[in-house]
């Protein structure tokens, strides 16, 4: 079957999975661990979407404290993936028509009266019902594997609502030191060092690019002043040399977790220690320690799994220089226009 993107297509399919809802077995007591309890678990995982606020709930804080319910979980996010990658593509007018006649195969058996109630029939005659039976069957399983299809990525999208962060995390206390290696356009190497005072805002940029260019910028919440380091020029109004550091804003971190749009995607192994992985609106990946301070960034490129970062490190105030923050221009600094961004 050719792959489609449209996940208004099938409304019967999703009919028919929300109908067989009602066939879950109950959900294990909060705390029950077990080969079994997964199975269920995994049940529910598989439509996430039509479960209710209170059945998520308790799906969300088991996959929370259970490896192989968060496996299951990676392996949904992994093929969904795998789904959205493909070129987007319309059925045959084929592929409809059996689709239909295998619903209303399907229909036409839910309608039928239960066989107790039927007068004996021939042998001939139940032979000759027998590849109608069939049928159905098919179709139930089919409109079932399509009715999973489409809501994994609908569940995928969905936040497992039993991840907060600590009501009294903070990152003011610190700050945030990170390196970055860069290519532009042209193919040159340069680096990006920057230290982040989280509580003030304020940010010192330093942009290298061995033997052409090593520009500082410092940047409150009101100004931001270049400084030319190799040319001795400092300029006013430089923020465009200061990088969004939307990444590392906490507050918006929390919106987007209660708001759905950030998506909590389960424990991971990053540099060998365990952190907690959500991803961002735009399809960045935050890392998190155990503590839940950021540890890196993976990109949106799914095919790029290089964290962006070569370096993330927390550090205390008092270990960074008060000159760090000086928005003083150096007496051996003339004014001037900065070099162009590389």
């Amino acid at each position: 079957m050719s792959n489609t993107n449209n996940k208004n297509a099938l409304p019967d399919a999703i009919i028919f999975a929300q109908r067989r809802l009602q066939d879950l077995p109950p959900l294990p007591p909060q705390g029950a661990i077990g080969p079994e309890v997964c199975a269920i678990i995994h049940l529910y995982l598989a439509v996430w979407q039509d479960v209710t606020p209170a059945q998520r709930q308790a799906v969300s804080l088991h996959v929370q404290s259970c490896p192989r319910c968060q496996n299951e979980l990676s392996v949904l996010q992994r093929a969904t993936q795998i789904v959205y990658s493909l070129p987007s593509s319309e059925p045959s007018v084929q592929v409809d028509q059996a689709l239909l006649a295998a619903i209303r195969a399907r229909r036409q058996a839910d309608t039928r009266s239960a066989p107790a109630a039927l007068p004996p029939r021939p042998l001939r005659s139940r032979k000759k019902q027998l590849p109608m039976r069939f049928i159905g069957v098919l179709a139930a399983a089919a409109i079932l594997i399509l009715a999973l299809a489409f809501s994994v990525p609908r569940f995928i999208n969905q936040p497992l609502q039993a991840f907060t962060l600590p009501t009294n995390l903070s990152w003011n206390n610190y700050v945030l030191f990170s390196k970055q290696a860069m290519t532009n356009a042209q193919g040159e190497h340069y680096q990006v060092m920057t230290y982040h005072q989280m509580q003030a805002n304020v940010i010192n940029v330093e942009t290298v690019m061995n033997g052409k260019l090593d520009v500082v910028v410092v940047k409150d919440p009101q100004k931001a002043l270049g400084l030319d380091m190799m040319h001795h020029v400092a300029q006013w109004d430089a923020q465009s040399w200061v990088d969004d550091t939307k990444f590392f804003d906490l507050d918006r971190l929390r919106h987007d977790l209660s708001t759905g749009s950030a998506v909590y995607l389960g424990k991971d192994h990053f540099n060998g220690k365990d952190v907690y992985r959500i991803r961002y609106p735009d399809g960045h990946i935050l890392i998190l320690d155990m503590d839940y301070m950021p540890v890196n960034i993976l990109p949106a490129d799914k095919n790029n799994g290089t964290p962006m970062y070569e370096t993330i490190q927390w550090l205390y105030p008092s270990k960074v220089s008060a000159s760090v923050w000086s928005m003083q221009v150096p007496d051996n600094f003339r004014m001037g226009q900065l070099p162009r961004h590389p």
